[in-house]
């Protein structure tokens, strides 16, 4: 007998809407709910998901008129805590939000304590460790493809807390989620004028960005409990001319290079065999490696069956806590040894400094 429906429901249909359509093509779920403060953002989402989702504006009458077992958090990262926590005590049984899990590690271990005492299922959007160029790398790193491991790099546009979330997420999934030992980090911040509205082009610095402060580049430095060492350059510290979320593995018999997300061929070895770089071919594709379709695929399965996710928030907590100690130690102007004291967002704590400074 074939398992119930996942009766689904999503919150901020901009970026939501790739989520709308993924569960919408699946038969585990019923896209149930649209949620978005424009309800013509959501209608489309609706029209675009080719489904019957009925339309709301306020989350909190969604949940209860709807009472959905999944709720979908695509909305801007200054409200993940919040509504991820709303999700959990109206009873959902899984909660799938966005990347960055929060703006600080006090709101991001809340969402752990309330979705744990609530029984609910919290996943984190980092689905690009579950795409096939990634979990090609990581199984030949783990394969002896390149030798031993040595440094692993990646360089982003964008704040590294909306951008290089994605970044230390890839780089800790390649060493099979060793925990890091500590980080060492600079950043800088361009003066803007008060009162700009968020940004949503990273192209564009306003000085803040989904509800938050952002700067505008950071360079990381951090070490794993294996001795590896990772290195991050982002926003406008990034390496001139490279691709979005170029992610290179070097080993002491060679290298693993994937270019940035319109790169091709989408990963490349250097090895013992001549001619430099050449393309590696990609693990075959299959239910689990196709980004959101497959995350959705494998929370249907934990949620029947109690499997490990992925993307399990008891990961994303780790990322998080990468994250949050490159902005305390760039705030600090030293190394932070993990695990991370610090539950505020050192960046809002930098800010304040130079706003009260005599």
């Amino acid at each position: 007998m074939s398992e119930a429906r996942l009766r689904a429901v999503i919150i901020g249909c901009r970026m939501g809407l790739n989520h709308a359509k993924a569960i919408a093509s699946l038969p585990e779920f019923e896209l149930v709910g649209l949620c978005d403060l424009n309800a013509d953002t959501a209608r489309d989402a609706a029209i675009q998901s080719g489904g019957s989702a009925a339309i709301y504006t306020d989350f909190a009458q969604m949940l209860q008129e709807v009472e959905p077992d999944v709720a979908i958090i695509a909305t801007p990262t200054g409200s993940h805590a919040r509504l991820t926590i709303m999700a959990a005590e109206a009873g959902v049984k899984a909660v799938y939000c966005e990347k960055p899990m929060a703006v600080n590690m006090g709101d991001a271990r809340k969402m752990m304590e309330v979705c744990e005492a609530a029984n609910t299922l919290l996943i984190i959007g980092h689905q690009r460790r579950m795409s096939a160029p990634f979990m090609t790398m990581r199984r030949l790193i783990q394969e002896g493809a390149i030798g031993k491991p040595r440094l692993l790099r990646a360089t982003c546009a964008g704040d590294f807390l909306s951008d290089g979330t994605h970044s230390v997420d890839i780089l800790l999934s390649l060493t099979g989620d060793e925990k890091v030992k500590w980080v060492l980090a600079a950043m800088f911040r361009q003066d803007v004028e008060p009162g700009l509205p968020d940004q949503y082009d990273y192209a564009i610095f306003t000085g803040r960005r989904y509800g938050h402060a952002v700067e505008s580049g950071m360079m990381v430095t951090l070490e794993f409990e294996s001795g590896l060492r990772a290195e991050f350059l982002t926003g406008d510290a990034r390496l001139p001319g490279s691709g979005y979320q170029d992610i290179e593995a070097i080993g002491d018999q060679g290298r693993l290079w994937r270019a940035g997300d319109s790169a091709n061929p989408q990963l490349q070895i250097h090895d013992a065999q001549a001619g430099g770089f050449r393309a590696a071919e990609l693990d075959a594709p299959d239910s689990f490696n196709d980004g959101l379709p497959g995350v959705f695929r494998q929370l249907a399965i934990s949620m029947h069956t109690g499997a490990h996710h992925p993307l399990a928030a008891s990961i994303a907590i780790d990322v998080m806590e990468v994250v949050m100690a490159a902005y305390e130690s760039a705030r600090l102007g030293r190394r932070i040894d993990l695990p991370l004291q610090q539950d505020r967002f050192p960046l809002d704590m930098m800010l304040e400094g130079a706003v009260t400074a005599p």
